[in-house]
């Protein structure tokens, strides 16, 4: 340990790619005796030797890691960590969690490398639904959004980075569906909007796929909050705090998504998935009519004065007679087939 400074970029993945092995592969019988909160159910022996030696490994993890700079050896590095969360029990786990938002936040902040914020997905996916935990997984979302922000000032910044904006907007969507009452009332999650706004403009299939995720979570939660009234979760967590904010979110950048769905579907942005279950954009523009149908029928005024009045009403008609989502995606698909195919033969 006390050479690793000097040792190359290859011998510190290598010995990072020896502890994920060990993780991997250690079979400890669960008839060992185990102290402390693991209690007695199968695969805890296991789980607690693996704390106690990533306790033991972690300032030497946290050392090495400031000098892993390219994607490939960060991955490794996270990787470990994503090992260690799906072996362990989220209870075993649980005394690390500190620590290894704090390593994440640190290293993405000093690398920009996007495995950093796939990395805190899992921490969300593990821990989202213990409310102990919401705040702690807000201030990393927080945190991790504020550092991918200040780099993100531009168009040209997003094309160069797609991989961090598939990642980031990932992460917000697997914030919108484990503890939404905790993020969508801080005041990150409106840039998170913004950028999206943005973000579903790229042409990368899978930035754009994050982008539309998490659009597509958002408003899928306003319309839980719409219908229920006062919603809780599956941990009985009250979700009365984040009417106000996503209402005040959507009013202000409703107009820009609906305006870059409507270019997606005449063909003027990319356009990856037109119709499907999560993420499309057919999904998302129905969810949002579904949502606020008086100010999304005025903000597609504006994008549809390019469109011949017949596909106008076509799609118009559809939205209006409160078809059902599939007959809804279907004329939307019917739709991107003619404007492409006027596209095509310059009328």
């Amino acid at each position: 340990a006390s050479n690793h400074c000097a040792a190359g970029p290859k011998h510190v993945v290598a010995e990072i790619e020896r502890l994920t092995a060990v993780i991997r592969f250690l079979n400890v019988p669960d008839d060992v005796q185990v102290s402390g909160p693991y209690g007695h159910a199968p695969g805890t022996a296991r789980g607690k030797f693996i704390v106690d030696l990533m306790t033991k490994c972690w300032p030497l993890l946290d050392s090495i890691s400031l000098h892993l700079k390219d994607f490939n050896s960060v991955e490794k590095l996270c990787r470990l960590h994503k090992y260690c969360l799906k072996i362990c029990s989220a209870e075993a786990y649980k005394p690390l969690i500190e620590n290894l938002r704090s390593h994440l936040v640190r290293n993405y902040k000093h690398s920009k490398q996007s495995p950093y914020l796939y990395a805190a997905s899992n921490c969300v996916s593990v821990y989202g639904s213990d409310p102990s935990c919401a705040q702690l997984l807000t201030e990393m979302i927080c945190e991790l959004g504020q550092i991918s922000f200040e780099s993100l000032k531009s168009m040209e910044d997003l094309r160069n980075h797609p991989d961090v904006i598939e990642e980031l907007f990932f992460l917000g969507d697997k914030m919108i569906q484990c503890c939404p009452q905790s993020f969508i009332p801080c005041p990150m999650f409106l840039p998170f909007l913004q950028c999206a706004a943005v973000g579903m403009k790229l042409d990368h299939r899978d930035a754009n796929r994050g982008t539309l995720a998490f659009l597509d979570s958002v408003f899928s939660f306003g319309l839980t909050l719409h219908g229920n009234g006062n919603v809780n979760g599956n941990s009985g967590v009250s979700h009365n705090g984040c009417n106000q904010p996503l209402e005040h979110a959507v009013a202000q950048e409703g107009k820009h998504i609906t305006n870059n769905i409507i270019l997606a579907l005449i063909g003027e942005l990319p356009l990856y998935r037109i119709a499907c279950d999560n993420g499309s954009i057919a999904g998302i523009l129905f969810k949002l009519f579904n949502l606020c149908p008086g100010m999304l029928l005025e903000w597609v005024q504006e994008p549809l004065l390019k469109v011949p009045e017949t596909e106008k009403s076509m799609l118009m008609n559809s939205l209006t007679q409160k078809n059902s989502r599939d007959i809804f995606f279907s004329t939307c698909e019917r739709f991107v087939s003619v404007c492409s195919r006027r596209q095509k033969m310059g009328i």
